[in-house]
């Protein structure tokens, strides 16, 4: 282990950052048509459902287990509540063409939603990380946080428990099936 290996609060806070910078984007073609915003639009929101859909499920199979243990169960728990809601606006924005007539609002929801949820983690969780867990364990939680999102399923699956057995259980399957989903569709490759 190296000083400057990141641990796990670095990894998850730049997948905040990441988010967010998409989400500025977003919110400056919010109200704005054409073909080329509205596919620059349905791109952004399938980039950055993949990512938060590997983030949430890498979260609640390496970090929220063990900051229930150790910190606040309730915190965990209310951690996988937000993200049961993320997913289900995830999935209705997976449905819809950046053309409908209620696609911006439910951008702008989702939105919404995880900013509050990464404003809560960066000022409590993540501190509380740092102050109960060792360097050690903080680098090899972003490396096991790392291998999940490598496998972890890239759609919002809101019907799944957020549970950290049947997620590693449900995961690699789901993984596949949407993997081969994207493949055939073309979902997350940007033509930029």
């Amino acid at each position: 282990m190296t000083e400057t290996q990141p641990d796990v609060v670095d990894v998850l806070t730049a997948d905040h950052r990441e988010f967010d910078r998409i989400f500025t984007e977003l919110e400056g073609l919010r109200g704005r048509t054409g073909e080329g915003v509205l596919t620059r639009k349905k791109e952004l929101v399938d980039e950055v459902t993949i990512g938060l859909v590997k983030h949430s499920v890498a979260e609640e199979t390496r970090v929220y287990p063990l900051v229930a243990q150790k910190l606040d169960k309730e915190e965990a728990e209310h951690s996988k509540e937000e993200h049961a809601e993320a997913e289900e606006t995830m999935k209705r924005l997976e449905r819809m063409d950046a053309g409908d007539p209620g696609f911006d609002d439910a951008v702008a929801e989702l939105i919404r939603e995880i900013r509050h949820h990464a404003a809560e983690e960066e000022s409590r969780m993540f501190t509380e990380l740092r102050a109960n867990f060792s360097r050690e364990e903080l680098v090899k939680m972003a490396e096991q946080v790392e291998a999940v999102k490598k496998i972890a399923p890239t759609r919002a699956h809101p019907m799944t428990p957020n549970e950290a057995g049947v997620r590693l259980a449900v995961g690699p399957v789901a993984s596949l099936l949407d993997h081969l989903r994207d493949a055939v569709s073309g979902r997350g490759k940007s033509t930029d």
